[in-house]
């Protein structure tokens, strides 16, 4: 795999960059309330993947493979989702604060439901 270069933003409004030979990522850099949309999300590069996977399935490209990565790329924007709606839940969402891990142990005793 090739190593990405980053760069990081110049000024304000600008997006992280992300760049590897043919492709050109720019993520958002900042809270969107704060510096404006200056770049996009994981979640919307997951999309354009989705998008070229799904179009190969309608051709003579598509395979049981390709099947299977888009069943983990929905997973993956499902999972991005549920972390969205956990810092929605705890009050940290659109802010640059850590949002609580989900608990595994049972809160009542010191058993771990992991066997930790």
């Amino acid at each position: 795999m090739v190593q990405p270069v980053v760069k990081s933003p110049t000024h304000y409004g600008t997006g992280e960059v992300v760049e590897v030979p043919y492709i050109r990522v720019v993520f958002q850099c900042g809270l969107p309330k704060d510096a404006g949309v200056n770049g996009c999300r994981i979640e919307d590069v997951v999309d354009v993947a989705l998008f070229k996977l799904n179009q190969y399935q309608k051709g003579p490209l598509a395979c049981e493979e390709n099947a299977e990565a888009i069943r983990y790329l929905k997973l993956a924007k499902q999972t991005m989702a549920e972390r969205i709606h956990r810092r929605q839940i705890q009050g940290v969402f659109n802010t640059m604060a850590r949002h609580e891990p989900v608990r595994t142990e049972d809160e009542d005793s010191d058993f771990s439901a992991t066997g930790a």
